[in-house]
């Protein structure tokens, strides 16, 4: 097997200096030896990194690539207790995860790969045809109760949230609640099970990545309402919109991550280099999301990962 490399690459051993590098460890090394790269973590990519995966064996048989969900932070979890390669992951690690790791002797290395648009989804019948970040705040955090506060039918607003194990989930409550949701939220596990309930639920407001919205054609797949959202008195954007989502403008858009033990052996580095490509991008895009920007093109070059081959 060839492994693709850029001078760029070198940046990775400056990074050594700073990173406890456990490639050269038996946890580390026994992926390696076998050939298997273990992945696991958020939900929201799960599906997009499956066929990742998928497209590498492919072009790279004697490699494999084992991708489980759970949420970002199963993922963080197992990526701190050495029981997976890359960790996936919606959220940057927090100050008590990296306090964890370092007690662990555990260096967690961010690469961005590809942006989220996340969705506030809604049932067709509502009626309702946009919403404000605040009045999304509101309804989230359970101040507006009624749809008819917002001038809409007389229905009980009901919230579907994940649970504690979604990176997405703190994600929103972290941006809209400040707090803890609500008693009255229905927790659940997937985004799968947030569409559904929504479907099922005139009065039901949720959460889900953008690419949970999107058919085999990489179209919207008309189940659901992707609420336009916007900042009190500016347009409203729709996580629909690529140009709003790489701009910006679209408020609810995030960076997705793989985490690794420090500087990553060949292997490893050679399927994230692979995720950069444009045959990479593209399966990035044909899910429903979004392919770096210049800026996040940028931090992955710091890092040692260039986009070389794209």
């Amino acid at each position: 097997m060839t492994f693709s490399k850029t001078p760029v690459l070198l940046a990775l051993t400056a990074l050594a200096a700073f990173s406890c590098n456990t490639k050269n460890t038996p946890e580390a090394d026994k992926a390696i030896i076998k050939n298997v790269i273990h992945i696991k973590g958020s939900d929201t990519e799960y599906h997009m990194v499956k066929s990742l995966a998928d497209a590498y064996m492919q072009l790279h048989p004697e490699i494999t690539i084992i991708v489980e969900g759970g949420g970002s932070n199963e993922g963080i979890r197992a990526l701190i207790q050495r029981e997976t390669d890359i960790c996936n992951s919606s959220h940057q690690f927090k100050d008590q995860d990296l306090a964890i790791a370092k007690a662990n002797n555990i260096s967690p290395n961010p690469i961005i790969f590809s942006v989220d648009a996340v969705a506030i989804i809604t049932n067709h019948k509502l009626s309702i045809d946009s919403l404000s970040t605040r009045q999304v705040s509101q309804l989230l955090s359970g101040e507006i109760k009624n749809w008819k506060e917002l001038g809409g039918a007389d229905i009980p607003v009901r919230v579907y949230g994940r649970n504690k194990s979604s990176g997405t989930g703190d994600y929103i409550r972290e941006k809209f609640i400040k707090d803890s949701y609500p008693s009255s939220t229905v927790e659940l596990k997937t985004n799968e099970e947030i569409v559904e309930s929504v479907i099922k639920d005139i009065g039901g407001i949720g959460y889900v990545g953008a690419g949970f919205l999107i058919d085999s054609t990489g179209k919207p797949n008309g189940r659901i309402w992707a609420m336009p959202v916007y900042i009190d008195n500016h347009a409203a954007y729709s996580p629909y919109e690529t140009a709003a989502v790489k701009s910006g403008d679209y408020v609810l858009t995030r960076p997705l991550y793989q985490y690794v033990n420090g500087v990553p052996g060949d292997i490893i580095e050679d399927f994230i280099l692979f995720e950069l490509t444009k045959q990479g991008q593209d399966i990035v895009k044909r899910f429903g999301f979004f392919p770096l920007n210049d800026n996040q093109q940028q931090i992955n070059r710091l890092k040692g990962l260039a986009d070389a081959r794209l």
